[in-house]
């Protein structure tokens, strides 16, 4: 009878690790299953948004060349051209330099001549300095 109880309580032994040890490995491998597909999503997504990052780069970069170009006169007529206005040889732009903007306290301060409504709105009111 002895020997009975001692197979049983190895028996139930054996079976209380063997139970814990499939649960653990069971848990192991299917949380490593999810885990890894998390991670290849993951990182396929990080590939994605790398490639997209790369191509806004060259899109910055070209728009950065054609607003330098815009500023040089000679690459000018060539981009006006490819947009459709003018022909080849044909100069599209001119460069004109503005003349100098007078100070608006030079404006204001100078003698300046009454208008016709000036004189007219005087010539109701009988303000006319030419009376006095």
């Amino acid at each position: 009878m002895e020997q009975v109880n001692t197979f049983r309580r190895n028996l139930v032994s054996k079976l209380i690790i063997f139970t814990i040890t499939f649960s653990a490995l069971y848990f192991v491998f299917d949380t490593y299953e999810v885990s890894y597909k998390n991670y290849r999503s993951m990182q396929t997504t990080l590939e994605n948004r790398i490639e997209h990052a790369e191509t806004l780069k060259k899109e910055i970069t070209e728009y950065q060349v054609k607003i330098d170009n815009l500023n040089d006169p000679d690459k000018l007529d060539l981009i006006l051209q490819e947009h459709g206005y003018g022909k080849d040889g044909e100069i599209l732009h001119k460069f004109d330099v503005p003349e100098a903007v007078t100070p608006l306290e030079e404006t204001i301060g100078r003698e300046r001549s009454k208008s016709a409504f000036e004189l007219f709105v005087e010539y109701i009111i009988g303000t006319n300095d030419e009376s006095q």
